[in-house]
Parts: structure tokens; C-alpha cells; sequence
């Protein structure tokens, strides 16, 4: 039988501490650089996020302008209509485009983001349907014009 003193069981209880020890101070070390790694990465996340709101609000005035050109040329349209029907899509297109010229303007670009955000989360239906539809109409806008252009150079 092995004969364990009571200086060697001490000993044996210090080398495991050491170790347990060391591999403790591993695993702070690891976490530590996992933490800072995250912040650098939320740094770097907030910059970003910064340039791109900045640059869509400098956008922002261009794209006002356009809804507003967009809603006096539908105005245009619907004193030179005569049908009923058209007159009332006609004005009701020129008061979306007013509304949301008008929601632009008042409107940050990081709060419109953040109002998007909330709406997906609420309906995310809706939102997945939109972009189906507006996907399926950029589709058919490219091939008209697509046809259009393969047309046109063969005539």
C-alpha cells in the first residue's frame, strides 16, 4: 500500500491549485480578449452606422425633391383626366407621394429606420409580401426594358 504523508497529500493539493489556477487565468485571459474583441467590433459597428445614417440624411433632400416632383406630375395628370377612376387613383398616388415627401423631411434617417424596424417586427407578413411584390415589378420594369432596348436597336 502506498504510504501518503501528510506533507506529500499538501503538495499534491498545491500542484492541482496551480493548475486549476493557471487554467482559470487562461480562460480570464481568453475572456478578456473575447470582450474587447466585441467592443472594437461595436465600435467599429457604431462608425459605420453613423456613415451610412449621415449619408442617407444628405440623400434625403434629393429623394424629397423627386417625391415631390413625382406627386405635382400626378397632380398634372389628374386635372388633364376625365375618367372618374383615374382621377381618383391619380389623386390618391399624389397624396401617398405627399405624405411620405412630408414624413422624409420631418423625419431623421436614423428614426425612419428605426420606425422600418419596428413595423418588420410587428408585420413581418406584410413586409415579406412588399418586397416580393416590388421585386416581381423590378423584374418586369427591367425586361420591358430590356425588350425595349433589343427592340429598338434592331429597328
Amino acid at each position: 500500500m502506498p504510504s501518503f504523508t501528510l506533507g506529500r497529500i499538501h503538495s499534491m493539493g498545491l500542484m492541482k491549485s496551480k493548475r486549476e489556477r493557471g487554467a482559470r487565468g487562461a480562460a480570464r485571459r481568453a475572456a478578456a480578449g473575447k470582450r474587447q474583441g466585441r467592443q472594437r467590433l461595436d465600435e467599429v459597428a457604431g462608425l459605420a452606422r453613423a456613415r451610412v445614417l449621415e449619408r442617407l440624411d444628405g440623400q434625403r433632400g434629393a429623394l424629397v425633391s423627386a417625391l415631390e416632383d413625382a406627386a405635382d406630375g400626378l397632380e398634372r395628370a389628374t386635372r388633364r383626366s376625365s375618367s372618374p377612376l383615374s382621377l381618383h387613383v391619380l389623386g390618391a398616388g399624389g397624396r401617398v407621394l405627399r405624405g411620405a415627401s412630408s414624413r422624409l423631411d420631418e423625419h431623421s434617417a436614423e428614426a425612419l429606420l428605426a420606425r422600418a424596424g419596428q413595423q418588420a417586427r410587428q408585420h413581418p407578413g406584410w413586409w415579406v409580401t412588399g418586397l416580393l411584390g416590388a421585386g416581381v415589378l423590378a423584374g418586369r420594369l427591367f425586361r420591358a426594358h430590356g425588350m425595349a432596348e433589343a427592340s429598338g436597336g434592331e429597328g
